[in-house]
């Protein structure tokens, strides 16, 4: 088997050649995700299986595979059936037990499958009067006052509700589905809101010595949280112009947080990727070939890491890039370099992309692979949206959604009826 020096001093000794996007095997390895059994190392992650659906109808609708009429209508009945009575969706079958009764089972909705379930629904529509129409049998006047009860004090959301009450850790995911969802079905006339003052503030406190984001100012900063918190804040009020403000309100330091996104890249060196032995993701070989590359040579392929001293990972790439995306910066970014390393280094021989080399294909990195490609405009993705984490496309359907329900306000499903009405859909 060729090594990845070998192959890699093979790359570079072509670089006239754009590397190629291995199309047909990734839409097969998608294919096969979603028509077949998965892994079984996958099991024990059952309860999260509405986000791998989305990683999987997502990466098709990427790689310009559209859905069936049939798989559009299976979607749509297997979403509904996720949603609890009592606001928000649930991750699993298995947390959603037939005949389910308000008030009935704690902490069974959560935020996370709430964020996927929204984005399937508009994934699973095929026309426009279907993606107006997306969000008609969403509760959400329900999943909206649930939404304020995961919100605390400080600002931050819980996961999931429990005895009336947000628990879940203090974590800035959360803060970035809850303004999705906020924004996917909040009508303008909706008096109600969450506390966005608190909620920008303890976005703010986040940010670290370095200008990373991380929980706390004393935790460490991490180039996920740095995505999750920038994107919570351009969502607060998109796509209006005032998401600017958000933003500066939100980010204390924006220069400082720009300098710690850029020096997460770094002049992959295959040589001594192969020489550390060390499996897992936490020991550079050598602290010297981070950072910003040498101004004597142009780097041909660009990793990324999410912390400093870590080993390059496919899915950094998309954190680091969709976040300078936001920030307007994107054009600090290498794109060929950094396409270069995601095509040439992580994408696997039967499709999809490891988390690092010589690893296995996963659901979630290679979806992330493909959403860095796309955001860096590979010709054969669609484009994609920075904000959402879907396609353009996509995210033009979720608007048509929002604006079907700020059409429509309340369907006579939302207080009266809906429960049985979703339960046999589901069941039929």
């Amino acid at each position: 088997m060729q090594s990845v020096a070998a192959r890699l001093k093979s790359h570079t000794a072509n670089m006239a050649h754009e590397p190629v996007l291995q199309r047909d095997k990734h839409v097969r390895y998608w294919q096969r995700c979603h028509k077949t059994y998965l892994p079984s190392v996958y099991t024990s992650n059952d309860s999260t299986r509405v986000t791998f659906a989305y990683f999987i109808i997502s990466a098709l609708d990427v790689l310009h595979v559209p859905l069936s009429a049939h798989d559009g209508t299976a979607i749509r009945r297997w979403i509904l059936g996720l949603q609890h009575p009592d606001g928000g969706f649930c991750g699993s079958p298995a947390h959603m037990p037939a005949g389910q009764q308000p008030g009935s089972i704690n902490g069974s909705a959560n935020l996370a499958a709430t964020y996927f379930a929204l984005l399937l629904l508009g994934a699973a529509a095929a026309t426009d009067d279907e993606a107006r129409a997306a969000f008609a049998c969403v509760r959400r006047k329900k999943l909206l006052r649930w939404l304020r009860t995961l919100q605390r004090e400080d600002g931050s959301f819980g996961q999931l509700v429990w005895d009336g009450k947000a628990m879940g850790g203090h974590d800035v995911r959360h803060s970035y589905f809850a303004s999705c969802v906020r924004w996917m079905l909040r009508d303008a006339a909706d008096q109600e809101d969450i506390n966005l003052d608190t909620m920008v503030a303890y976005i703010r406190q986040g940010q670290t010595y370095d200008g990373g984001l991380a929980e706390a100012s004393d935790h460490e900063s991490h180039a996920g949280y740095a995505y999750c918190g920038v994107a919570a804040l351009y969502m607060l009020h998109r796509p209006c112009n005032e998401r600017r403000d958000a933003l500066k309100r939100g980010v204390a330091h924006d220069e400082s947080l720009i300098s710690f996104l850029i020096h997460r890249p770094f002049d992959y060196q295959a040589k001594e990727e192969e020489a550390d032995e060390v499996g897992e993701n936490y020991i550079e070989a050598k602290l010297g070939q981070l950072g910003l590359c040498q101004a004597s040579r142009h780097p041909t392929h660009i990793g990324y890491n999410g912390r400093c001293n870590k080993k390059a990972d496919t899915c950094y790439c998309w954190w680091v890039a969709a976040t300078l995306k936001m920030l307007g910066s994107l054009g600090l970014v290498d794109a060929d370099s950094s396409r270069r390393y995601i095509l040439d280094i992580t994408q696997h021989r039967i499709g999809g992309f490891a988390k690092a080399v010589g690893r296995p294909p996963d659901i979630y990195h290679s979806y992330l692979g493909l959403a860095a490609l796309a955001l860096l405009d590979h010709k054969e993705l669609k484009p994609f949206d920075a904000g959402l984490c879907c396609s353009l496309d996509m995210a033009r359907k979720i608007a048509l959604a929002r604006e079907g329900a700020d059409g429509a306000r309340e369907t006579s499903f939302d207080e009266d009826g809906f429960w049985q009405v979703a339960a046999q859909a589901y069941k039929e």
